[in-house]
């Protein structure tokens, strides 16, 4: 049974990054594979397309995982391409370290659904309508509070900039959900005789990326 369970779970944003990857190409396939000489990626690596990535806008700016990699390509693990826009140019920001936001105790990937376009017509004795953008995925990670753990201090200095995070979430089975996002500065609550809490919200660029555990 693939239900997971929340317990072991390892909650992290990434706190450095290496240098940025040219990449040349990206086929039209499911997965979509990335060209880019001798990028020296491990599989399971995690990074980004940065926003000024050319063409295939929709990658420009989201966050990515590195699968069956060769000398001079990388499967964008999870990434189906073959109704993307061609790609023409662009760099992948891999991440270097994390760190953990050891104080998490739940977190929220709502569903994501087109948004629902009315169509309905003066003919019509039934109201029409048809699917238009998918909506965006704001997540949600709340747990107790510390202001001074790292994983919060890089959201909220991310936040008060106008910038982004990488977020990766790695499960008891080692599967991961992945992400990245602009993040909400970390708030707080607190009553008498009761820990302190906060949360922190997601606004998600592109979408979430439910993974399996990185192949051995």
């Amino acid at each position: 049974m693939a239900t997971q369970t929340g317990r072991n779970v390892k909650v992290e944003i990434a706190a450095t990054y290496a240098a940025a990857k040219t990449v040349t190409g990206i086929t039209l396939a499911d997965p979509g594979v990335a060209s880019s000489t001798a990028h020296g990626l491990a599989n399971g690596t995690v990074g980004y397309f940065a926003d000024n990535t050319a063409g295939m806008v929709q990658i420009a700016g989201a966050a990515a995982s590195v699968a069956n990699q060769a000398s001079g390509t990388f499967e964008l693990e999870g990434e189906a391409t073959t109704s993307y826009s061609a790609f023409t140019s662009g760099t992948f920001v891999p991440v270097a370290t994390w760190a953990t936001l050891s104080t998490s105790t739940s977190y929220e990937i709502p569903n994501a659904e087109a948004d629902d376009l009315d169509v309905t017509t003066l003919l019509d004795v039934i109201k029409q309508s048809e699917g238009g953008l998918m909506a965006a995925q704001n997540v949600t990670i709340s747990g107790f509070s510390d202001a001074q753990n790292a994983a919060v201090i890089l959201c909220r200095k991310a936040a008060l900039a106008g910038g982004y995070v990488v977020v990766k979430m790695t499960l008891n089975n080692g599967e991961r959900r992945i992400f990245r996002a602009m993040p909400s500065a970390p708030g707080e609550s607190m009553s008498v005789g009761q820990k302190a809490t906060s949360s922190v919200g997601f606004k998600v660029k592109g979408r979430v990326l439910m993974l399996p555990a990185v192949a051995a």
